[in-house]
Protein backbone atom coordinates (compact mmCIF):
# COMPACT_ATOMS: atom_id res chain seq x y z
CA UNK A 1 0.00 0.00 0.00
CA UNK A 2 0.98 3.25 -0.46
CA UNK A 3 0.99 6.56 2.37
CA UNK A 4 -1.43 7.01 4.76
CA UNK A 5 -2.28 11.24 5.43
CA UNK A 6 -3.59 12.00 9.08
CA UNK A 7 -5.35 15.65 8.46
CA UNK A 8 -6.03 17.04 12.30
CA UNK A 9 -6.64 19.83 13.94
CA UNK A 10 -4.44 20.54 17.21
CA UNK A 11 -6.40 22.17 19.11
CA UNK A 12 -9.59 20.13 18.43
CA UNK A 13 -7.89 15.82 18.36
CA UNK A 14 -4.19 16.09 18.41
CA UNK A 15 -4.02 13.06 21.72
CA UNK A 16 -6.07 11.39 19.20
CA UNK A 17 -4.00 11.73 16.02
CA UNK A 18 -0.91 10.90 17.82
CA UNK A 19 -2.06 7.08 19.15
CA UNK A 20 -3.41 6.41 15.88
CA UNK A 21 -0.47 7.41 13.91
CA UNK A 22 1.92 4.77 16.53
CA UNK A 23 -1.19 1.99 15.52
CA UNK A 24 -0.84 3.10 12.19
CA UNK A 25 2.99 2.66 12.08
CA UNK A 26 2.59 -1.15 13.71
CA UNK A 27 -0.17 -2.00 11.45
CA UNK A 28 1.91 -0.69 8.20
CA UNK A 29 4.99 -0.94 8.33
CA UNK A 30 6.98 -0.18 5.62
CA UNK A 31 4.88 2.57 4.67
CA UNK A 32 4.53 6.06 5.09
CA UNK A 33 2.38 7.61 7.73
CA UNK A 34 2.33 11.50 7.18
CA UNK A 35 0.90 13.85 9.98
CA UNK A 36 1.50 17.31 10.82
CA UNK A 37 2.52 18.17 7.13
CA UNK A 38 1.98 21.96 8.02
CA UNK A 39 5.39 22.09 9.85
CA UNK A 40 7.18 21.01 6.81
CA UNK A 41 6.94 24.77 4.95
CA UNK A 42 4.59 28.02 4.77
CA UNK A 43 2.77 30.41 2.10
CA UNK A 44 2.23 29.30 -1.65
CA UNK A 45 5.20 26.48 -0.80
CA UNK A 46 2.78 24.43 1.50
CA UNK A 47 0.20 23.88 -0.91
CA UNK A 48 2.63 22.60 -3.10
CA UNK A 49 3.76 20.26 -0.41
CA UNK A 50 0.13 19.07 0.48
CA UNK A 51 -0.06 18.21 -3.17
CA UNK A 52 3.39 16.19 -3.43
CA UNK A 53 2.25 14.28 -0.04
CA UNK A 54 -1.21 13.16 -1.05
CA UNK A 55 0.24 12.03 -4.75
CA UNK A 56 2.21 8.94 -2.13
CA UNK A 57 -1.24 8.36 -0.40
CA UNK A 58 -4.11 6.13 -0.88
CA UNK A 59 -5.88 7.02 2.50
CA UNK A 60 -6.07 10.17 4.04
CA UNK A 61 -8.02 10.05 7.54
CA UNK A 62 -9.76 13.45 8.63
CA UNK A 63 -10.18 13.60 12.03
CA UNK A 64 -13.44 15.52 13.47
CA UNK A 65 -13.84 16.51 17.32
CA UNK A 66 -16.40 18.24 18.78
CA UNK A 67 -14.41 21.85 17.93
CA UNK A 68 -12.97 20.83 14.40
CA UNK A 69 -16.05 22.85 12.83
CA UNK A 70 -16.08 25.90 14.96
CA UNK A 71 -12.25 26.97 14.96
CA UNK A 72 -11.31 30.42 14.75
CA UNK A 73 -8.61 32.45 14.39
CA UNK A 74 -7.11 35.45 16.78
CA UNK A 75 -9.58 37.69 15.10
CA UNK A 76 -12.58 35.04 15.41
CA UNK A 77 -13.15 33.91 12.36
CA UNK A 78 -14.16 30.42 11.36
CA UNK A 79 -10.95 28.74 10.11
CA UNK A 80 -12.56 26.46 8.00
CA UNK A 81 -13.45 29.54 6.21
CA UNK A 82 -10.38 31.05 5.05
CA UNK A 83 -8.91 29.70 1.60
CA UNK A 84 -5.07 29.37 3.34
CA UNK A 85 -6.37 27.26 6.33
CA UNK A 86 -4.24 23.74 6.18
CA UNK A 87 -6.83 21.66 7.29
CA UNK A 88 -9.17 23.18 4.74
CA UNK A 89 -6.57 22.74 1.94
CA UNK A 90 -5.74 19.00 3.05
CA UNK A 91 -8.86 18.11 2.70
CA UNK A 92 -9.75 19.76 -0.53
CA UNK A 93 -6.60 18.81 -2.20
CA UNK A 94 -7.85 14.89 -1.24
CA UNK A 95 -11.39 15.12 -2.39
CA UNK A 96 -9.97 15.96 -5.90
CA UNK A 97 -7.53 13.26 -6.15
CA UNK A 98 -7.28 9.73 -6.19
CA UNK A 99 -7.17 8.97 -2.58
CA UNK A 100 -9.62 7.69 -0.38
CA UNK A 101 -11.31 10.28 2.31
CA UNK A 102 -12.97 8.76 5.71
CA UNK A 103 -14.21 10.67 8.23
CA UNK A 104 -13.50 10.09 11.93
CA UNK A 105 -15.63 11.31 14.57
CA UNK A 106 -13.99 11.49 17.79
CA UNK A 107 -15.80 10.77 21.00
CA UNK A 108 -18.71 12.53 20.50
CA UNK A 109 -18.48 14.57 17.12
CA UNK A 110 -21.18 14.22 14.66
CA UNK A 111 -20.33 14.70 10.98
CA UNK A 112 -21.04 18.02 9.88
CA UNK A 113 -23.62 18.96 7.17
CA UNK A 114 -22.82 19.90 4.04
CA UNK A 115 -24.39 23.55 4.04
CA UNK A 116 -21.85 23.91 7.26
CA UNK A 117 -18.84 23.33 5.03
CA UNK A 118 -16.98 25.50 2.29
CA UNK A 119 -17.86 24.76 -1.12
CA UNK A 120 -14.60 22.52 -1.59
CA UNK A 121 -15.33 20.60 1.08
CA UNK A 122 -19.19 20.09 1.04
CA UNK A 123 -18.43 16.37 -0.63
CA UNK A 124 -16.83 15.38 2.76
CA UNK A 125 -20.42 15.12 4.32
CA UNK A 126 -21.41 12.43 2.29
CA UNK A 127 -18.58 10.42 2.78
CA UNK A 128 -19.21 7.35 5.49
CA UNK A 129 -17.38 8.07 8.69
CA UNK A 130 -16.00 6.06 11.15
CA UNK A 131 -16.22 6.40 15.06
CA UNK A 132 -13.06 6.30 17.24
CA UNK A 133 -13.98 6.73 21.22
CA UNK A 134 -11.95 7.09 23.61
CA UNK A 135 -12.89 3.97 25.67
CA UNK A 136 -13.07 1.10 23.02
CA UNK A 137 -10.33 3.02 20.42
CA UNK A 138 -8.40 0.07 19.82
CA UNK A 139 -11.50 -2.15 18.87
CA UNK A 140 -11.92 0.93 16.23
CA UNK A 141 -8.58 1.34 14.97
CA UNK A 142 -9.13 -2.07 14.30
CA UNK A 143 -11.98 -1.86 12.18
CA UNK A 144 -10.34 1.34 10.77
CA UNK A 145 -7.24 -0.92 9.66
CA UNK A 146 -9.37 -3.42 7.93
CA UNK A 147 -11.24 -0.77 5.83
CA UNK A 148 -7.81 0.64 4.73
CA UNK A 149 -6.93 -2.50 3.61
CA UNK A 150 -10.03 -3.30 1.97
CA UNK A 151 -10.12 0.17 0.11
CA UNK A 152 -5.99 -0.02 -1.00
CA UNK A 153 -6.89 -3.48 -2.34
CA UNK A 154 -9.87 -2.07 -4.48
CA UNK A 155 -7.82 0.58 -5.68
CA UNK A 156 -4.76 -1.39 -6.70
CA UNK A 157 -7.58 -3.53 -8.60
CA UNK A 158 -9.03 -0.89 -10.20
CA UNK A 159 -5.72 0.54 -11.35
CA UNK A 160 -5.14 -2.48 -12.51
CA UNK A 161 -8.07 -2.49 -14.72
CA UNK A 162 -7.61 1.38 -15.67
CA UNK A 163 -3.93 0.06 -17.03
CA UNK A 164 -5.51 -1.78 -20.07
CA UNK A 165 -8.24 0.70 -21.23
CA UNK A 166 -7.45 1.98 -24.79
CA UNK A 167 -7.17 5.85 -25.02
CA UNK A 168 -10.30 7.91 -25.58
CA UNK A 169 -12.63 4.98 -24.35
CA UNK A 170 -15.54 6.88 -22.89
CA UNK A 171 -17.35 6.49 -19.68
CA UNK A 172 -20.95 8.46 -18.19
CA UNK A 173 -20.22 9.91 -14.92
CA UNK A 174 -23.50 9.06 -12.88
CA UNK A 175 -23.19 12.66 -10.61
CA UNK A 176 -23.13 15.60 -13.87
CA UNK A 177 -23.84 12.99 -16.42
CA UNK A 178 -21.42 13.70 -18.96
CA UNK A 179 -19.13 11.76 -20.61
CA UNK A 180 -15.18 11.56 -19.93
CA UNK A 181 -12.90 10.00 -22.06
CA UNK A 182 -9.96 8.03 -21.00
CA UNK A 183 -5.83 9.67 -21.38
CA UNK A 184 -2.83 7.46 -21.17
CA UNK A 185 0.05 8.37 -19.32
CA UNK A 186 2.60 9.41 -21.61
CA UNK A 187 5.05 11.79 -22.49
CA UNK A 188 5.30 14.54 -24.96
CA UNK A 189 7.39 17.98 -26.31
CA UNK A 190 5.02 20.97 -24.44
CA UNK A 191 5.50 24.43 -26.11
CA UNK A 192 5.29 25.60 -29.53
CA UNK A 193 5.90 23.10 -32.28
CA UNK A 194 8.79 23.77 -34.89
CA UNK A 195 7.53 25.88 -38.33
CA UNK A 196 4.38 27.37 -36.18
CA UNK A 197 5.80 30.84 -37.45
CA UNK A 198 4.77 32.70 -35.00
CA UNK A 199 6.67 36.37 -34.55
CA UNK A 200 4.82 38.02 -31.78
CA UNK A 201 6.83 38.47 -28.34
CA UNK A 202 3.76 38.58 -26.58
CA UNK A 203 3.05 34.72 -27.55
CA UNK A 204 7.06 33.84 -26.26
CA UNK A 205 5.90 32.54 -22.98
CA UNK A 206 5.03 28.97 -25.18
CA UNK A 207 8.91 28.74 -25.49
CA UNK A 208 11.04 26.87 -25.16
CA UNK A 209 9.49 23.43 -26.18
CA UNK A 210 10.45 21.01 -23.53
CA UNK A 211 9.66 17.48 -22.78
CA UNK A 212 7.28 16.44 -20.04
CA UNK A 213 6.18 13.20 -18.65
CA UNK A 214 2.83 12.59 -17.65
CA UNK A 215 2.99 9.38 -15.20
CA UNK A 216 -0.69 8.63 -14.38
CA UNK A 217 -3.74 8.63 -16.80
CA UNK A 218 -6.41 10.31 -16.13
CA UNK A 219 -10.11 10.55 -17.31
CA UNK A 220 -10.94 14.42 -18.92
CA UNK A 221 -14.59 15.45 -19.55
CA UNK A 222 -14.88 15.28 -23.19
CA UNK A 223 -15.82 18.59 -23.66
CA UNK A 224 -16.12 21.88 -21.75
CA UNK A 225 -18.69 21.44 -18.91
CA UNK A 226 -22.29 21.85 -20.33
CA UNK A 227 -24.88 24.74 -18.76
CA UNK A 228 -27.00 21.71 -18.39
CA UNK A 229 -24.35 19.97 -16.27
CA UNK A 230 -23.79 22.95 -14.35
CA UNK A 231 -27.50 23.13 -14.00
CA UNK A 232 -27.55 19.91 -12.18
CA UNK A 233 -24.69 21.32 -10.02
CA UNK A 234 -26.18 24.62 -8.58
CA UNK A 235 -29.53 22.62 -7.57
CA UNK A 236 -28.33 20.05 -5.71
CA UNK A 237 -26.56 23.43 -3.58
CA UNK A 238 -28.97 25.37 -3.66
CA UNK A 239 -27.20 28.32 -5.62
CA UNK A 240 -28.22 30.69 -8.25
CA UNK A 241 -26.74 29.70 -11.65
CA UNK A 242 -24.33 32.60 -13.29
CA UNK A 243 -25.23 35.78 -15.55
CA UNK A 244 -26.48 33.83 -18.39
CA UNK A 245 -24.73 35.51 -21.73
CA UNK A 246 -26.48 37.24 -23.93
CA UNK A 247 -26.15 34.59 -26.78
CA UNK A 248 -27.57 31.67 -24.45
CA UNK A 249 -30.65 33.85 -22.82
CA UNK A 250 -31.80 31.93 -19.27
CA UNK A 251 -29.42 29.13 -20.27
CA UNK A 252 -31.80 28.01 -22.69
CA UNK A 253 -29.37 25.89 -24.78
CA UNK A 254 -28.13 22.94 -22.25
CA UNK A 255 -25.92 21.70 -24.46
CA UNK A 256 -23.34 24.66 -24.82
CA UNK A 257 -20.62 25.45 -22.29
CA UNK A 258 -21.50 27.09 -19.34
CA UNK A 259 -19.50 30.60 -19.27
CA UNK A 260 -19.14 33.27 -16.71
CA UNK A 261 -17.89 31.07 -13.83
CA UNK A 262 -14.81 32.04 -12.32
CA UNK A 263 -11.83 30.13 -11.60
CA UNK A 264 -13.22 29.18 -8.04
CA UNK A 265 -16.80 28.30 -9.58
CA UNK A 266 -15.25 26.36 -11.41
CA UNK A 267 -13.21 23.94 -8.63
CA UNK A 268 -16.18 24.10 -6.71
CA UNK A 269 -17.79 22.14 -9.68
CA UNK A 270 -15.11 19.81 -10.08
CA UNK A 271 -15.23 18.54 -6.16
CA UNK A 272 -18.92 18.11 -6.22
CA UNK A 273 -17.68 15.39 -9.19
CA UNK A 274 -14.35 13.87 -7.14
CA UNK A 275 -12.59 15.31 -9.46
CA UNK A 276 -10.65 18.92 -10.24
CA UNK A 277 -9.37 21.26 -13.06
CA UNK A 278 -6.61 20.18 -15.31
CA UNK A 279 -3.36 21.15 -15.24
CA UNK A 280 -1.80 23.59 -17.79
CA UNK A 281 0.36 20.22 -18.61
CA UNK A 282 -2.66 17.77 -18.84
CA UNK A 283 -4.56 20.14 -20.96
CA UNK A 284 -1.65 20.84 -23.22
CA UNK A 285 -1.14 16.95 -23.47
CA UNK A 286 -4.56 15.87 -23.79
CA UNK A 287 -5.41 18.50 -26.24
CA UNK A 288 -2.86 17.40 -28.91
CA UNK A 289 -4.14 13.78 -28.61
CA UNK A 290 -0.58 11.91 -29.50
CA UNK A 291 0.15 14.37 -32.00
CA UNK A 292 3.47 16.01 -31.78
CA UNK A 293 4.07 18.35 -34.03
CA UNK A 294 0.25 20.26 -35.27
CA UNK A 295 -0.59 23.51 -34.28
CA UNK A 296 -4.17 22.53 -33.91
CA UNK A 297 -5.44 19.28 -32.98
CA UNK A 298 -5.64 18.02 -36.68
CA UNK A 299 -3.01 19.55 -38.10
CA UNK A 300 -1.52 23.69 -38.93
CA UNK A 301 -4.38 25.25 -40.45
CA UNK A 302 -7.82 26.17 -38.98
CA UNK A 303 -10.89 26.76 -40.80
CA UNK A 304 -14.84 26.80 -39.79
CA UNK A 305 -15.05 23.44 -40.34
CA UNK A 306 -12.59 22.31 -37.49
CA UNK A 307 -13.82 25.06 -34.49
CA UNK A 308 -15.66 27.30 -33.17
CA UNK A 309 -13.73 30.96 -33.50
CA UNK A 310 -13.64 34.25 -34.96
CA UNK A 311 -13.78 33.38 -38.41
CA UNK A 312 -16.68 30.94 -37.86
CA UNK A 313 -20.10 33.02 -38.49
CA UNK A 314 -22.37 30.20 -37.74
CA UNK A 315 -22.72 30.85 -34.22
CA UNK A 316 -22.24 34.74 -32.58
CA UNK A 317 -21.20 32.74 -29.51
CA UNK A 318 -20.83 29.73 -27.94
CA UNK A 319 -22.35 26.17 -29.83
CA UNK A 320 -23.57 22.70 -28.55
CA UNK A 321 -20.32 20.40 -27.32
CA UNK A 322 -19.80 18.24 -29.66
CA UNK A 323 -20.44 20.05 -33.00
CA UNK A 324 -17.09 19.40 -34.42
CA UNK A 325 -14.91 16.26 -34.60
CA UNK A 326 -12.95 15.32 -31.56
CA UNK A 327 -9.43 14.84 -31.26
CA UNK A 328 -7.78 11.54 -31.52
CA UNK A 329 -8.44 11.12 -27.46
CA UNK A 330 -11.85 11.53 -28.61
CA UNK A 331 -11.74 15.20 -26.60
CA UNK A 332 -14.38 18.01 -28.35
CA UNK A 333 -13.42 21.80 -28.48
CA UNK A 334 -10.17 21.60 -27.30
CA UNK A 335 -9.73 24.38 -29.58
CA UNK A 336 -12.13 27.02 -29.91
CA UNK A 337 -16.16 27.04 -28.43
CA UNK A 338 -14.83 28.76 -24.75
CA UNK A 339 -11.28 29.37 -22.75
CA UNK A 340 -10.98 26.68 -20.18
CA UNK A 341 -9.78 27.79 -16.63
CA UNK A 342 -6.91 25.08 -15.98
CA UNK A 343 -5.36 24.51 -11.91
CA UNK A 344 -2.18 26.54 -12.93
CA UNK A 345 -1.23 29.83 -12.03
CA UNK A 346 0.81 31.94 -14.77
CA UNK A 347 4.25 32.10 -14.62
CA UNK A 348 5.55 33.48 -18.33
CA UNK A 349 9.20 32.10 -17.49
CA UNK A 350 8.00 28.65 -16.16
CA UNK A 351 9.19 26.74 -19.76
CA UNK A 352 12.72 28.29 -19.51
CA UNK A 353 13.29 26.88 -15.86
CA UNK A 354 12.83 23.42 -16.59
CA UNK A 355 14.60 20.92 -18.26
CA UNK A 356 15.59 21.31 -21.93
CA UNK A 357 16.24 17.31 -22.47
CA UNK A 358 15.25 15.32 -19.17
CA UNK A 359 11.60 15.32 -18.83
CA UNK A 360 9.79 17.11 -16.19
CA UNK A 361 7.43 15.03 -14.34
CA UNK A 362 3.81 16.16 -13.81
CA UNK A 363 4.44 20.19 -14.12
CA UNK A 364 2.35 22.42 -12.72
CA UNK A 365 2.51 25.90 -11.18
CA UNK A 366 1.36 26.52 -7.46
CA UNK A 367 3.50 29.90 -6.89
CA UNK A 368 1.53 32.77 -7.72
CA UNK A 369 3.57 35.35 -9.07
CA UNK A 370 1.10 37.82 -11.28
CA UNK A 371 -2.03 36.46 -9.10
CA UNK A 372 -3.50 35.15 -12.86
CA UNK A 373 -4.45 31.95 -13.59
CA UNK A 374 -3.83 29.41 -16.93
CA UNK A 375 -6.31 29.64 -19.38
CA UNK A 376 -6.68 27.44 -22.88
CA UNK A 377 -7.96 26.41 -25.88
CA UNK A 378 -9.19 29.97 -27.32
CA UNK A 379 -12.66 30.92 -27.81
CA UNK A 380 -15.59 31.52 -30.11
CA UNK A 381 -14.48 35.01 -30.25
CA UNK A 382 -10.96 34.32 -30.57
CA UNK A 383 -8.48 34.89 -33.84
CA UNK A 384 -6.25 31.63 -35.28
CA UNK A 385 -3.13 33.13 -33.74
CA UNK A 386 -4.99 32.74 -29.95
CA UNK A 387 -6.64 29.28 -31.12
CA UNK A 388 -3.12 27.12 -30.99
CA UNK A 389 -2.81 24.08 -28.87
CA UNK A 390 0.53 25.76 -27.43
CA UNK A 391 -1.13 29.35 -27.04
CA UNK A 392 -0.92 30.45 -22.99
CA UNK A 393 -4.03 32.61 -21.97
CA UNK A 394 -4.38 33.65 -18.22
CA UNK A 395 -6.64 36.35 -16.10
CA UNK A 396 -7.23 37.19 -12.77
CA UNK A 397 -9.06 33.83 -10.99
CA UNK A 398 -11.98 36.05 -9.73
CA UNK A 399 -13.01 37.38 -12.92
CA UNK A 400 -15.84 35.61 -14.83
CA UNK A 401 -15.64 36.28 -18.67
CA UNK A 402 -18.05 35.66 -21.12
CA UNK A 403 -15.79 32.99 -22.99
CA UNK A 404 -14.40 31.04 -20.48
CA UNK A 405 -15.68 27.86 -18.90
CA UNK A 406 -13.69 24.70 -17.86
CA UNK A 407 -13.68 20.97 -18.12
CA UNK A 408 -12.76 18.29 -15.51
CA UNK A 409 -10.17 15.73 -14.48
CA UNK A 410 -10.92 12.71 -13.10
CA UNK A 411 -8.53 10.28 -11.67
CA UNK A 412 -10.36 7.52 -11.76
CA UNK A 413 -14.47 6.75 -12.75
CA UNK A 414 -15.31 3.09 -12.26
CA UNK A 415 -17.66 1.67 -14.80
CA UNK A 416 -20.71 1.80 -13.98
CA UNK A 417 -23.40 -1.12 -14.93
CA UNK A 418 -26.06 -0.28 -17.68
CA UNK A 419 -29.70 1.12 -16.75
CA UNK A 420 -31.98 -1.94 -17.12
CA UNK A 421 -34.07 0.14 -18.27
Amino acid sequence: MAGIFISYRRDDSAGFAGRLYDRLCAAFPGDKIFIDVERLCSGDDFAREIEGTLRACDVCLVMIGSRWLKAADQYGRRRLDQPNDWVRIEIGAALTRNVRVIPLLVDEAVMPPGEALPPDLVRLSSLQARVLHHYTFTRDVDALVQGIRQASDARRSLAASMASLKAGCVRVHPVDQLEYAWIPPGGFMMGRVPGDGVTDERYDDEKPRHPVQLTQGFWLSRGPVTAGAYGRFVRSRGIAMPPPPKHNPNWADHDHPVVNVTWAEAREYCAWVGGRLPSEAQWEYAARGGRADTCYPWGNEITPDCANYADNTRWQGTSPVGSFAPNDFNLFDVVGNVWEWVSDWYDAGVYAARPPREPTMDPDVQVDVLHKRVVRGGSWDSIPIEARISNRGYCSPSDCVRDFGFRVLLDELPATEPDPS
